[in-house]
Parts: C-alpha cells; sequence; structure tokens
C-alpha cells in the first residue's frame, strides 16, 4: 500500500464542510502533508441565470476561503481549487490513488436522498484511494484518542 502524499478535503456551502476540515487538517498534520481543497461549482447544469450562477460562485469560493483558513491555522500548507461540473464526478477526477478524501456528509435519508443524490456516496463508490466520510455530529480524533490506542494494541 502506498502512503498517503496528500489530503483532498471537498467543501460545499455548508458549515459541516468545517468539521472535516478541521479533521483533514489533523490529518495532515499528523501524516506530515498538505491539504488541497475542493469546491464543484455545479450551477451550470442547471441552466441558472448568469447572476445567480455568479453568487453561487462566490458562494464556493467562501466556503473554500474559510476552511483554508482553519487548516492553515493548523500550521497545514494548503492549496485550493474551484471546479465546474458534477460534484462526486469533479472530486474524483482531481484526486491521485495515494490521496486521502476527508469529506462531510449531510446524512441525507429517504426522497431527499434520490432526488438530491449523495455526493459522500458517489465518491466513496468511485474514488482510486481512501475515503473518510465525517458525519455530522462525529467526535473529533486528538492525539490522546491516537496514544490510548496504541495502548490498548500492546
Amino acid at each position: 500500500m502506498k502512503g498517503i502524499k496528500r489530503v483532498v478535503i471537498p467543501v460545499d456551502t455548508y458549515d459541516i464542510s468545517k468539521v472535516a476540515a478541521e479533521q483533514g487538517a489533523y490529518f495532515a498534520k499528523l501524516l506530515n502533508v498538505e491539504v488541497s481543497i475542493i469546491s464543484v461549482n455545479d450551477s451550470r447544469q442547471y441552466m441558472l441565470s448568469k447572476m445567480l450562477e455568479d453568487k453561487i460562485g462566490k458562494e464556493k469560493q467562501c466556503a473554500i476561503d474559510e476552511v483554508k483558513k482553519i487548516t492553515e491555522e493548523q500550521g497545514v500548507i494548503t492549496t485550493t481549487k474551484l471546479a465546474e461540473g458534477a460534484p462526486a464526478v469533479e472530486i474524483v477526477k482531481y484526486v491521485k490513488d495515494n490521496d486521502l478524501i476527508v469529506m462531510a456528509s449531510q446524512g441525507r435519508k429517504g426522497f431527499n436522498k434520490f432526488f438530491l443524490g449523495s455526493v459522500s456516496e458517489e465518491v466513496l463508490k468511485t474514488a482510486p484511494c481512501a475515503v473518510m466520510v465525517i458525519k455530522e455530529k462525529a467526535k473529533k480524533w486528538t492525539v490522546d484518542d491516537l496514544a490510548s490506542l496504541s495502548k490498548e494494541e500492546e
């Protein structure tokens, strides 16, 4: 198995992306690798007005900037990308087989999942690398957690 060379954090405009950013930055720091943040503007596929499309693009860029602040505060080198297209497809095209994707999931169920789809589920199925999906109310990992795990293995 190849070692992880980069942590990729896909973000959207939801606050849960910030949780994924904190966890992704933690693992990047632990692994001594850089973070790459990607957000995908999918507004063109819905044929929206130019003004609305621009507004969505600005919101995506603001989300990227907020998440970048979180990762850089942890002392992690961070690059960003704003892509256009279908989110799961663009995320999978962006990653390499030695990346770790750390992404958030809204946990939609029923009709909403059917109608809106699940980007995290699609990425999980098609990505060529490891994928960590953070639930909305997930516990944050800390160094103490890893220390206690290694003590249990002894």
